[in-house]
């Protein structure tokens, strides 16, 4: 799982470099596993001239450390 969420993280910041923008606040909502399994999962908003989506991006250090370079709100539902 930690391999497709890098994978995703790097689909993000190739976004960001080709004009997108993200909006906040980034969603941290709960993926069930299993019946007593769960990790998080993260929404992020981008917009650009061509239209706006949301991609969400699993659990792993690599989206920690970028909300936190980034000083992202994050809102857990």
């Amino acid at each position: 799982m930690i391999d497709y969420a890098t994978g995703r993280m790097q689909w993000l910041r190739t976004q960001l470099e080709d004009g997108w923008r993200l909006e906040g606040p980034v969603i941290e909502r709960a993926v069930y596993l299993g019946p007593h399994d769960r990790v998080s999962a993260f929404e992020f908003m981008l917009r650009h001239e061509r239209g706006c989506l949301v991609l969400a991006i699993n659990d792993c250090p690599e989206v920690r450390n970028f909300l936190d370079e980034r000083h992202l709100d994050c809102i857990a539902i």
